[in-house]
């Protein structure tokens, strides 16, 4: 029988119920405490974004220039992993055209800076919504620090004018 440890992940269900909605600013875009929206000033971002009851975020981005990112940050209370197999994630996408979301592990280090980790598997929005599985199986990741300072769930979005619908987000641990 598996038993998870207590993992403390924000309450995604809270968010996803709330009815928001808002402009995308050109380099951080709060969404909620702990979720936000951060772009390369360079892009010029703009656009919307909206959590309609029982849909986690629909993202209606346009970029007027060239930059290296855009992501969605979710804030994780995780310090220490010793305790943890596998953190992962589940999420159903949907757009009008093919994207790839390329989800990471930002983990903060004591110098300032982070280190991410990768999960082996994209998401990729079609028109058609698609369910979306991946953990990290941490024996396997010898550059995720099992202690920092902070975390963060990161989604990578694509530099360039796109629309996306995240129906679901859930985070797991065991």
């Amino acid at each position: 029988m598996l038993t998870a440890p207590p993992l403390p992940l924000p309450d995604l269900a809270r968010f996803q119920r709330q009815d928001g909605a808002g402009a995308l600013a050109p380099e951080t875009t709060e969404l909620a405490p702990g979720l936000f929206l951060n772009a390369d000033p360079n892009l010029g971002l703009s656009g919307s974004w909206r959590s309609p009851p029982g849909r986690f975020l629909e993202l209606e981005a346009r970029a007027t220039g060239r930059g290296g990112w855009m992501a969605l940050h979710l804030a994780l209370p995780l310090g220490g992993l010793q305790d943890i197999t596998y953190l992962g994630y589940a999420c159903r996408a949907a757009g009008p055209a093919p994207w790839m979301i390329r989800p990471c592990l930002r983990s903060g280090t004591v110098d300032g800076g982070f280190t991410d980790t990768f999960f082996g598997k994209h998401i990729l929005a079609t028109e058609r919504p698609a369910s979306h599985l991946d953990a990290l199986y941490l024996d396997s990741c010898p550059e995720l620090p099992l202690a920092a300072p902070w975390r963060e769930m990161v989604l990578f979005f694509p530099c360039e004018d796109f629309q996306i619908h995240l129906h679901h987000l859930y985070l797991f641990a065991l």
